[in-house]
Order: C-alpha cells, then structure tokens, then sequence
C-alpha cells in the first residue's frame, strides 16, 4: 500500500476547493516525488535529514544523479534539485566583483552535482521540513521501512 509521507498546501489565496499536492509517496517500486517521478529503490543511494542554511529537512541522494536528471527534468515545486542551485539572474555582488568564488557553481556535469552536494549537505534533492506531514524522522523511518521490505 502507498504511503504519502509528504504534502505542500495550496497558496493561501488559492486554498478555496484546492486540495494540498501530494510531494512524496512511498511505494513498493520506489519514491514518486510530486505524482510523477519516480526514484526505484535501486536508484537510491541514501537518505537522510538535511540542515543546511538553505532550510532543513529530508535529503535524497541519487547512486548516478546525472543519468537520473536526464530522464526525470522536473520542474518540481516543492522537490528542491541540485542541478537547478544557481540558475538565478546575477546579483549585484556578481556585478562588482564581491562574490564569494565558492558559491559560484560550475558549469553543468558532475562538477556542478559535487558542488551542489556540497552546498546541501551531500544530497541531490531536497524536500523542505514544512511540507513534511508526521515530522522528518517519522518519514526518514517510513522510507527505510519500506526499502527495507521492498528494495
């Protein structure tokens, strides 16, 4: 039986007959984020919680993040991406000069997923702690049951 350990509620303006979007479920072949993509268990390298200062929460990390990226583009809502960490307009500290060289990423490739990994801890998707239903370590414990009896 599936289990949806994670939800993201409507925008407060949009709540009227809206009903919250599913962002993880646990499955017998695997995670689906967002009702679409799904991550087989063998695909898994680890999970775990993340506390970074982007937010805290649950980290995934993907045993060949490139290959699986390549099949599974997103756009994600909630599912936070380490290939998509940087693709913001430049800032002004950009502009003079003023940013930290280490928070610059690389271009695409595994270099940008070792830099991102780094960023966030060591994970290649992240699913924030405020759209997670029971607490991040009752679903940290549902996912390893469930790869437990289904992996």
């Amino acid at each position: 039986m599936d289990e949806v350990i994670a939800r993201r509620e409507p925008p407060w303006i949009a709540w009227l007959g809206r009903a919250p979007q599913v962002v993880l479920t646990l499955r017998a072949d695997g995670i689906v984020l967002e009702e679409r993509d799904l991550i087989r268990w063998h695909e898994l390298e680890d999970f775990g919680e993340f506390a970074t200062a982007y937010g805290r929460g649950i980290g995934l990390r993907l045993r060949h993040p490139l290959d699986w990226y390549q099949d599974h583009r997103g756009p994600w809502r909630t599912v936070y991406s380490v290939v998509s960490m940087g693709r913001v307009p430049a800032q002004l500290a950009d502009l003079f000069g003023v940013r930290d060289p280490a928070q610059v990423p690389p271009g695409e490739g595994a270099a940008k997923v070792a830099w991102a990994r780094q960023q966030t801890g060591g994970w290649d998707l992240t699913i924030p702690d405020n759209e997670i239903a029971r607490g991040v370590p009752a679903a940290l414990a549902a996912i390893g049951d469930f790869r437990r009896r289904h992996a």
